[in-house]
């Protein structure tokens, strides 16, 4: 049996009805915002301007993380419970 690629992983991740709809929306979100030329704070401020965008990242990197960490150990616990009872 093969392991999952990352890929394969984050799109389970997101079609899972146990992750929860808030952590979805949040690495969503936070995704759209970092890749947006449209910046709470215009990046052309000196240092100030890349702040929110840390923030941002740092934040959407957490929650992604707890997210996908949790999604791995539920689909391997579920997958050696199946191969158990083969």
């Amino acid at each position: 049996m093969n392991k999952p690629s990352f890929f394969q992983n984050v799109v389970g991740m997101f079609k899972d009805k146990h992750t929860p709809l808030r952590d979805k929306l949040l690495i969503a979100g936070g995704t759209v915002y970092i890749l947006s030329p449209v910046d709470l704070v215009p990046d052309l401020i000196m240092l100030l301007g890349y702040t929110d965008d840390l923030a941002v990242l740092i934040g959407t990197y957490r929650v992604f993380r707890r997210s996908y960490n949790n999604y791995v150990r539920r689909s391997d616990v579920v997958a050696e419970q199946e191969w158990k009872w083969k």
